[in-house]
Formats: structure tokens, C-alpha cells, sequence
């Protein structure tokens, strides 16, 4: 049985005490989004938990944790977004987040070309000019999302 844990007017933080794995995140809005930030300080607190885990505690790895993009959210993976230095530039900060734990973020790659965001195969093959995916992130289809919701114990949904 899955847990799901929506969130909603800033009210679900990761419950620490039931790390169950595997834990998966769907991601589902704009970077400007307050949610995306809120998705990113769970993201952060359940790495932060893993750290502080032993062996004998069920530690979370990579393997274990996934995080998927969709709808507006795959527009984090654009590696191209500039923002001035007064606004706070989530795509970034997602980007430094993936690579600085060693996670691949994966993105529904339908959601992602509609968005413009593609990588160098899917540039090739759709004749676009250039790709602009990020590194920590990967195009992958809903079937990804579909395999990890099946084995999921529990689901944070932003």
C-alpha cells in the first residue's frame, strides 16, 4: 500500500520517524511556484535524514529515492533559465540539489519537448536546434513514473 502525501498550503513536511523506501516525488508545477520550493526543502530534509541514518536504520539511497518532473515542472531540467539576482532561481537550485547528491532527476520527456526543453537524442531525432537538459536530469517516459509508483511506499506529490 502506498502513502500518498499531497501538499498543499504549506502543510506536509517528510515525516522522519516512517522513511519507508522506496520514497518517489512528483513534481508537477512551475519553478515559480511556492510549492517547487517547498518540494525542494522535502527533498533536501530526506537527504539530510539519510546522512544522519546508520546501516541498521534503513538508510535512503539513490536508488531509493526518485523524484519525477511533469507538466510544468520539467521546466526545472532547462539548464538555459536566467533569472536576476533578486529572484530566486529554482531551476538552479534543483539543478545544484541533483548533482551535489548524486541523483538523476527524471523527466517526462512528452511534458519536457512540449516545454522546450530536450535533450541532444531527441534533438536528433525531432530536428530541433541544440538540446538544453541539464546534467542531474534525464528524459524518460510515464512508464518510468507508472514502475515507480507501483513499488513506492510512499509518494510526496507537489
Amino acid at each position: 500500500m502506498t502513502d500518498l502525501i499531497t501538499t498543499s498550503n504549506n502543510t506536509a513536511m517528510p515525516n522522519t520517524s516512517t522513511l519507508d523506501t522506496p520514497i518517489v516525488m512528483l513534481m508537477t508545477h512551475a519553478p515559480s511556484h511556492p510549492l517547487t520550493k517547498q518540494a525542494l526543502e522535502c527533498a533536501q530534509s530526506l537527504c539530510a535524514n539519510d546522512s544522519k541514518t546508520t546501516d541498521d536504520q534503513n538508510p535512503l539511497t539513490t536508488i531509493d529515492f526518485k523524484i519525477f518532473l511533469y507538466s510544468d515542472a520539467v521546466m526545472l531540467a532547462n539548464r538555459l533559465i536566467w533569472l536576476p539576482d533578486d529572484i530566486e532561481n529554482m531551476a538552479k537550485n534543483w539543478q545544484h540539489f541533483a548533482m551535489s547528491h548524486d541523483l538523476t532527476i527524471q523527466v517526462c520527456v512528452s511534458a519536457a519537448l512540449a516545454r522546450g526543453v530536450t535533450d541532444a537524442d531527441n534533438a536528433t531525432r525531432h530536428q530541433l536546434q541544440g538540446d538544453n537538459l541539464a546534467d542531474g536530469f534525464e528524459l524518460v517516459g510515464l512508464g518510468e513514473l507508472a514502475m515507480h509508483l507501483h513499488s513506492a511506499k510512499t509518494v510526496y506529490q507537489f
